[in-house]
């Protein structure tokens, strides 16, 4: 049996001109934490979340990236 693990992605990438690269160091990072610690890397996902703001504001939309791990129990 599987169990899986779900890790907020990085958000709001500002690079330099010609360093596009360094916007995937924060995945990097990341995926490479979490295969140290034995999760395996399975699939990344975005997902939409609404967020109420006040009784008479718009909710506000995000965007997430959802970095999904997964390890044999």
């Amino acid at each position: 049996m599987k169990t899986y693990k779900v890790v907020k992605g990085p958000m709001g990438f500002t690079v330099d001109r010609g360093n596009s690269e360094s916007a995937f160091k924060g995945f990097e990072e990341i995926i490479n934490r979490e295969t140290d610690g034995g999760w395996t890397y399975h699939s990344m996902e975005t997902i939409e979340v609404e967020e109420k703001q006040g009784c008479f504001s718009q909710p506000k939309k995000t965007f997430f990236y959802m970095l999904i791990f997964e390890k044999d129990e």
